[in-house]
């Protein structure tokens, strides 16, 4: 049996999970059809835990050892089997059997063991606790079962008529008091019939009898068939789940058709079923009575007086509403035009002008308009038909455009003029556009000033021109860049590994031809020797793959990142099969990209996750997506050692590395051809860690 120590956290489990642990023995009393016997309310269940484990924490609490059940067992002395034989006295008394309670006893202990298992424990204390809980029940088994059988026949027959004569006097009370009621009260069964009235009932249905007699008749109480509830909002109660309702209801009785406020309430058993309802009449007849002439009297003046007054309100209100509303229409319309910057006109049907906006009038004051009423009153088209000069086919056209738009061809007009002043050049455009909801063939004719909008478009222009001739020349300079750069790959790939291999050569000849006759020192140089040769011929790979990942052509099409992780895993698992990695690997991430490159990019970070956590017995390596910043981001995250986030900016930097060739090995590449084939999509990396919690690395595409 465990020693106290390794129970410890035992108590404190059990103390804070009371509730979870009533929760999961109900759910298997449910599950196993034990609540047709018993009450499903959680508090109750509840209650039991809190005995149950009180008694449990006080064995935990002994200083003495936990006995052994041995033949030579004593139960008398241990308090667990007390705290049984207890329970046992008092559930007999509820007439709960031996084989209900052992039954209960069964999944109280499946619950405790599930706790136990499920508390994050190292396994050591987790069998201890098992061990203890196991024994715990057992004990209490024995001290119910010991007190059961100590029962003899007469004794247990004794306590039932005991029981029984408890539930009689009860019986006799409830129903005593339930006579006592001054208003009817009828008791429905579950399926909606009466079951049960008290006297006032009975007289009500019935006519006058004698309290209490209609319990001693064979066909049960008077008037039950006569009660039958016939209700429409009785059956839309009976039908839903309210606890509770009250309306009003005339009904006929043995004195005729009276009126009632009717409360009914739904019966409950001790497990929370449904087993009837409840039905309480209030008699309010005449006070409905006296209300409903009142109403009448009210009804019957009031309509002498709507009847009198109806028209003359009505005409005058129409009249009002019509002025007010006329009013608010040329008000809003006359701030919502002059609240335009742009100069416009409205136009009637026949073209001419019937009002302008503010802005209107200030650029005719400014331009040389002399006339007093800013052309209200003037026919647009006119104006337009008789300009001269360098202006008439603009002023044609608009004329045109308008025609055209007030016959319905089309929809909407606009176009672009200059109006040049003497000191500036000045652009506008006139758009007309037809007045709806009412405005009877309306037009309105903006004048907008696009000055500015002209300049920007021409200036716009010469910085495309600009900034074509600027491309060029760059491109000119990239093209000789890349024809250096692949110059300069060309030595490094045939020159300077062709160097590194016979340096490598040469060393090995040392070891393999002259290796009698060299002493230690010189042994270790030449080994040194073909190392670094090795070291810095996959450098230069690195470097040179590293450079091709800048010209080669990207594929775009859609990639299955979900797909090439399980891939990785697996490969993983396969290298190092003694490995325990957790991967939790979200599926369907989807990006577009390059198949090849962005599988080198999961190799890479997920090859990293799985070097780092190598010194963790519970490594976790996970792979999803998630969305920051309003966009769709990848992650790989483990549980490794993780990193100092101060030195987050050279992580992919070539050659940086933050943990030396001792601990990892690595050429110190990887993460930077991550972060050039990212880039290359038109995307970013970044990390987050913490040293000894892991890290993460995340990474988005472009949409």
């Amino acid at each position: 049996m465990a020693d106290a120590l390794a129970l410890q956290p035992l108590e404190r489990i059990v103390t804070e999970h009371e509730g979870w642990l009533a929760a999961r023995v109900l759910g298997y009393a449910k599950s196993c059809g034990y609540t047709r016997y018993t009450s499903t309310l959680e508090e109750a269940w509840r209650i039991s835990i809190a005995g149950l484990s009180a008694s449990l924490i006080h064995a935990l609490r002994a200083k003495e050892p936990i006995p052994e059940l041995s033949p030579d067992y004593d139960s008398v002395a241990d308090p667990v089997t007390l705290f049984g034989i207890e329970e046992a006295r008092r559930h007999r008394m509820r007439g709960v059997t031996l084989g209900m309670f052992l039954g209960l006893m069964k999944y109280y202990r499946r619950s405790y063991q599930d706790l136990v298992r499920g508390s994050g424990l190292d396994e050591k204390t987790r069998e201890s606790g098992r061990l203890f809980i196991d024994c715990f029940f057992d004990r209490v088994e024995i001290g119910f079962t010991t007190e059961w059988s100590s029962v003899s026949d007469p004794q247990r027959l004794a306590e039932l008529e005991e029981a029984n004569r408890s539930i009689t006097n009860e019986k006799n009370r409830l129903l005593t008091l339930f006579e006592s009621i001054p208003s009817p009260v009828m008791l429905l069964g579950a399926d909606g019939r009466p079951v049960l009235m008290n006297h006032a009932a009975v007289e009500l249905f019935a006519g006058p009898t004698t309290p209490g007699t209609h319990y001693y008749r064979e066909s049960g109480s008077p008037g039950l068939e006569v009660a039958a509830p016939r209700w429409s909002r009785l059956k839309r109660f009976l039908k839903g789940k309210a606890r509770e309702a009250r309306f009003e209801e005339s009904i006929d009785t043995a004195a005729g058709r009276r009126y009632f406020l009717v409360t009914v309430q739904r019966m409950l058993d001790v497990s929370e079923k449904f087993c009837g309802t409840t039905i309480i009449l209030s008699d309010f007849t005449g006070r409905k009575l006296a209300e409903d002439e009142l109403q009448h009297l009210v009804e019957e003046m009031e309509d002498r007086i709507r009847s009198r007054t109806a028209e003359l309100l009505d005409a005058n209100t129409r009249l009002l509403e019509e002025i007010e509303e006329r009013r608010r229409s040329e008000r809003f319309f006359h701030a919502t035009i002059d609240s335009l910057t742009a100069p416009v006109a409205i136009l009637n049907g026949e073209g001419d002008i019937v009002t302008v906006n503010r802005a209107w009038r200030k650029f005719a004051d400014e331009n040389g308009g002399l006339h007093p009423n800013h052309f209200i009153g003037y026919n647009y088209l006119g104006l337009c038909d008789n300009v001269k000069g360098d202006d008439a086919v603009t002023a044609s056209a608009v004329a045109r455009g308008i025609r055209e738009l007030m016959a319905g061809r089309i929809d909407e007009f606009h176009l672009d003029y200059p109006c040049h002043s003497p000191d500036e050049q000045r652009w506008f455009q006139v758009r007309v556009t037809r007045l709806e909801n009412g405005s009877r063939g309306r037009v309105a004719v903006v004048h907008e000033n696009i000055s500015e909008v002209k300049k920007a478009q021409e200036e716009i222009l010469s910085l495309n021109r600009s900034l074509e001739e600027r491309i060029r020349h760059r491109t000119q300079q990239l093209e000789c860049s890349n024809r250096e750069l692949e110059g300069f790959c060309y030595a490094v790939s045939h020159d300077l590994r062709s160097h590194l291999a016979r340096l490598e050569g040469l060393g090995r000849g040392l070891l393999e031809d002259c290796f009698a006759g060299l002493d230690n020192q010189a042994r270790h140089y030449a080994e040194r020797i073909c190392r670094i040769s090795m070291d810095l011929r996959r450098a230069i790979d690195s470097l040179l793959d590293l450079s091709r990942l800048a010209r080669c052509e990207l594929a775009n099409v859609t990639v299955d990142l979900s797909g090439v992780a399980e891939r990785v895993a697996e490969e993983l698992h396969r290298l190092q099969p003694l490995r325990r990695v957790s991967f939790s690997l979200e599926p369907g991430v989807i990006v577009r990209g390059d198949p090849q490159l962005l599988e080198t990019v999961m190799r890479h970070l997920m090859g990293n996750a799985w070097k780092f956590t190598s010194r963790r017995e519970d490594a976790e390596i996970a792979f999803g997506s998630t969305m920051l910043h309003g966009m769709k981001t990848c992650f790989v995250r483990d549980n490794g050692v993780g990193f100092d986030m101060r030195y987050a900016d050279i992580l992919f930097q070539p050659f940086q590395r933050l943990h030396g060739p001792a601990e990892f090995d690595g050429a110190g590449i990887g993460l930077a051809t991550v972060q050039r084939i990212i880039q290359r999509h038109g995307g970013r990396i970044w990390a987050e860690g913490e040293s000894g919690k892991g890290a993460v690395f995340f990474f988005v595409f472009p949409d």
